[in-house]
């Protein structure tokens, strides 16, 4: 995972735990834009990011 995503999501959420911020990247990248990230600005990968917490929140209460 590159550093600029994981400066960019845990600057966003406030995660700073690593494995956690690897899964929002993958989260932001197959469940929210179905895409690489890089065509994404800051304030679209930083919103991304804060939904990718609500999905993984969600993801985990249903047990997945």
């Amino acid at each position: 995972m590159g550093s600029l995503y994981r400066d960019i999501i845990s600057s966003a959420t406030g995660v700073t735990d690593l494995e956690v911020i690897g899964e929002l990247e993958e989260i932001m990248r197959h469940d929210i834009f179905h895409s690489t990230l890089d065509w994404q600005t800051r304030e679209e990968l930083e919103d991304a990011a804060r939904l990718a917490v609500k999905v993984r929140e969600e993801l985990e209460e249903a047990g997945g």
